[in-house]
């Protein structure tokens, strides 16, 4: 089975999207006990395909849920404290980014997100969001996955994400009054099949 991931990489206020598809229709004069196996496999992507429209509009409505719900609590809350001591803000004036831009996110997320084995066989796909904080140095800490479009979302995928995520290159720290703060940043990362 061919395999290709899909990365969504938006932030709440910071991440990005894409997907879409078409459905094919049957020949009018083959009956239902006779279908070949193109017509299946075309029917096959049709329902993947309206699937992935159905999806895409999901995390557009999640992500824009999500930018809401940071601008509210951001005027709330501006920062928190960790459990180490360290002032955390939900959002900085100038906000951390990856270095070289979302371009060369994704670059580097279809490089190096790796489709799980179990799920791919199983033909699951799902998106979930991870949270993390870029520190003021640009490392990457605290990564976790707070919400996924479904609640059948596989754990392999939530494993996979945070992995890669863990491992991104220095990211440019985000700033408050000049200086280099720690920030939290969200992450929507899809896992889809071809």
């Amino acid at each position: 089975m061919k395999k290709s991931l899909s990365i969504f990489a938006l932030a709440v206020a910071l991440v990005v999207a894409q997907a879409c598809g078409s459905k094919s229709e049957k020949n009018s004069d083959e009956s239902a006990a006779m279908e070949t196996p193109a017509t299946t496999s075309n029917e096959l992507a049709a329902s993947r395909a309206e699937a992935r429209a159905k999806l895409q509009m999901d995390i557009e409505e999640w992500e824009a849920k999500r930018a809401i719900a940071l601008v509210e609590l951001s005027k709330i809350t501006p920062t928190y404290t960790d459990a180490k001591g360290n002032i955390i803000y939900n959002k900085a004036e100038i906000e951390p980014s990856f270095n070289g831009g979302k371009e060369a996110m994704m670059k580097y997320l279809n490089e190096n997100l790796v489709y799980p084995k179990a799920a791919e066989d199983k033909g699951l796909e799902g998106t979930i969001f991870v949270d993390f904080i870029v520190a003021a140095n640009g490392t990457v800490r605290e990564t976790v996955v707070t919400e996924a479009t479904s609640e059948e979302v596989d754990q392999s995928f939530r494993d996979e994400a945070i992995r890669v995520v863990n491992a991104m290159p220095a990211w440019i720290p985000g700033t408050q009054r000049g200086k280099p703060v720690d920030v939290k940043f969200s992450l929507p990362i899809s896992f889809q099949l071809n």
